[in-house]
């Protein structure tokens, strides 16, 4: 234990050094804060751009067309051939009024590839009924379709307006009135297109216009301003 002189000489350096650091650390903090501050003349960086807005950034798309490994006589073997076997599935479809419907589904857990084949001879696997791509698979199909595709875009690709079903019923913004390339696609099949509002689902009240079962056309006005867009596309054979 320290006598009381050098207790008291120790109190005393305590307390001068807790009164000089702050100063200190101040000087020592604006020194750092001096030589780490930016130089607004010296060039920086760019930052990244992790955004897909632009197709050059975007991952190349496969193309889905009615030929090949998804022609109309095409089978479960085939396009796991194509595929890889760990890339294809046999499964019983979810969310549909069939319980037993059971479909082919290629890249089952990469949404963005995701394809759902249904069969016209189920027991064999073969002969295509269907394909259905919903977003946010990203192949393109016959005509240039794809998810994501603005209103306007389409009528590009189709040459004029068409007709779309009211939203919020069970077949509502599928397409009607498809031309060109878009209503015959090489291939012998049938493409189907359904839209989806890109400015709120359910929509507000001002947009009844174009909700419920009915058939308004691309054009009008009420709709465009509801912004839609591609949310599913699919291929048929008869």
């Amino acid at each position: 234990m320290l006598d009381r002189p050098g207790y008291l000489l120790l109190a005393s350096l305590t307390v001068c050094f807790a009164v000089a650091s702050p100063s200190a650390e101040a000087k020592t903090a604006k020194q750092v804060s001096k030589s780490q501050a930016p130089n607004p003349d010296a060039q920086q960086p760019a930052a990244d751009d992790t955004t897909l807005d632009n197709a050059k950034d975007a991952p190349p798309a496969p193309v889905l067309a009615c030929s090949g490994s998804f022609d109309r006589a095409s089978s479960h073997a085939k396009l796991a051939a194509a595929f890889g076997e760990k890339n294809i599935a046999f499964k019983q479809l979810e969310g549909t009024g069939s319980r037993n419907e059971r479909v082919t589904v290629l890249f089952e857990n990469e949404p963005v590839k995701q394809v759902v084949i249904r069969w016209r001879e189920a027991a064999t696997r073969s002969g295509i009924a269907s394909i259905e791509i919903s977003a946010p698979s990203i192949w393109i199909g016959p005509g240039g379709i794809r998810n994501g595709l603005p209103l306007k875009q389409v009528e590009k690709l189709n040459g004029g307006a068409f007709s779309i079903n009211g939203f919020e019923v069970n077949d509502g913004g599928f397409a009607s009135g498809l031309k060109g390339q878009l209503a015959s696609p090489p291939g012998g099949c049938s493409l189907s297109v359904r839209f989806e509002p890109g400015i709120a689902n359910p929509l507000p009240k001002k947009f009844a216009a174009i909700v419920g079962n009915k058939k308004v056309s691309s054009g009008d006005r009420l709709m465009r301003r509801a912004k839609p867009m591609v949310s599913e596309w699919s291929i048929s054979y008869n």
